[in-house]
């Protein structure tokens, strides 16, 4: 079989198996989905009875070698309302709905698809017709619309005027002088004729045709989502969590926010004060559930950590999870047609590229993000709230009601990015 023809069935293998999975009707099993929560719950009870079974109350009994009675009263002190603290936020988090467009939204008819302003028809790429997609059923959704993530794809770009494997070498190895603007717009010109640009996705994201969800049968309000696990579509999706057994989106996103910050502090404690009374009984009172509790604690404390930072950056941004995966699709994409374009080691010219695109169209992220706030305090207290108190605990509710978002206006109505000439005056 020639090779072509491999490469076309793996092809056809892939996008049939992508359609199956965005067809899919049926969600998963009740319990399936809601697994990890009794697991969740399991292992809080199992790390407060070695804590506090089997570290605190020997001490307070006077049984302990390595902790004298007040020290086991005074870290049975601590323990207790962090334990609180974080069951606490978990119950909430587990208890609360993040909200679902179907409880608000009316099913309606699909739209009739309306006229598309400024917003060049589909193209089938030389990928597209050499590998069937133009033929096969099972891809003719996919082949029928522009890719709603980072733009067309840079991989089906032909590049016009390619450089040579000499000349790439060269630039790697020359030394990188700072350009001025003349040469920055002959690079400009010289990216363009090879197709190296900024390509922001020209999908019109904001009409209600893109915006209905043919298993739910309603047009999904601003930053709503379908989950397939869930099976409903639901307000501001952040992404499915099977930890609390459900979604993270507009009603619950907060109380998320507060469970990993109480877990993130209740491990950190457990891990440090069990560590440093294993570590000071030695081998001859080393207690075997006690290193479990440890292990755990650090394996929880990096999970949650990491949660809890990349969702602070998430809403100093204004963004979901969701949502930024559609910014790093395009930094990944134009970094890698720089890359191709310009060699790994020619920088400085990469970057003075960069910043010329930001100059022209915005940075990705801010101002190419559709629900910028302008303000990081502002995409904070959006999902936060004001009151710092709720910022800690799992109290108060954010402004937003997940139903209402007014989109940046640096996109058109349509929801494309526009160049900078082509934003309001007082914004460029």
């Amino acid at each position: 079989m020639p090779s072509n023809s491999i490469c076309r069935v793996i092809e056809d293998a892939k996008y049939e198996a992508r359609e199956k999975r965005a067809t899919r009707d049926t969600p998963p099993p009740w319990i399936t989905v809601k697994l990890m929560v009794p697991i969740t719950f399991g292992i809080m009870v199992y790390a407060a009875y070695v804590y506090i079974g089997r570290l605190c109350v020997p001490a307070i009994r006077q049984r302990s070698s390595v902790l004298d009675r007040g020290g086991g009263i005074a870290l049975l002190v601590v323990f207790s309302p962090l334990l609180l603290w974080m069951v606490w936020a978990y119950v909430v988090v587990v208890l609360t709905p993040p909200g679902f467009a179907k409880d608000h939204v009316p099913k309606c008819p699909p739209p009739l698809p309306g006229p598309v302003q400024n917003g060049p028809p589909f193209v089938p790429t030389n990928g597209d017709l050499e590998s069937g997609t133009m033929n096969n059923p099972a891809r003719i959704s996919t082949a029928g619309r522009v890719d709603s993530i980072g733009g067309p794809s840079y991989e089906d770009l032909q590049l016009r005027t390619p450089l040579g494997s000499h000349e790439r070498h060269e630039s790697n190895d020359a030394p990188n002088p700072p350009l001025d603007d003349k040469s920055i717009l002959n690079l400009r010109i010289k990216m363009a004729m090879m197709n190296v640009e900024r390509r922001p996705p020209i999908t019109p994201v904001l009409l209600p045709e893109f915006r209905y969800c043919m298993k739910d049968e309603l047009v999904k309000p601003y930053r709503a989502h379908h989950c397939r696990i869930c099976g409903t579509c639901v307000l501001k999706y952040d992404h499915h969590c099977p930890w609390i057994g459900q979604c993270v989106g507009a009603r619950n996103h907060k109380f998320f926010v507060n469970f990993n910050l109480a877990a993130m502090v209740f491990t950190a404690y457990t891990f440090g004060t069990l560590l440093a009374y294993t570590v000071r009984g030695g081998d001859d009172d080393l207690d075997v559930q006690q290193i479990v509790i440890i292990a755990l604690s650090a394996l929880f404390f990096i999970f949650t950590f990491s949660l809890f930072v990349s969702h602070c950056h998430l809403l100093y941004l204004s963004q979901s999870t969701v949502e930024s995966m559609r910014d790093r699709t395009m930094k990944d994409r134009e970094s890698h047609v720089m890359n191709d374009a310009l060699g790994f080691c020619n920088l400085r010219t990469k970057q003075e590229l960069k910043r010329s695109w930001d100059e022209e169209w915005g940075r990705i992220g801010k101002e190419g993000n559709m629900w910028w706030l302008e303000s990081g305090r502002k995409g904070w207290e959006d999902t936060m709230g004001t009151w710092w108190v709720g910022w800690i605990f799992p109290v108060g509710r954010g402004l937003s009601d997940g139903l209402h978002y007014t989109p940046n206006p640096r996109f058109d109505q349509e929801g494309r990015w526009r160049r900078r000439k082509d934003w309001p005056t007082h914004l460029r």
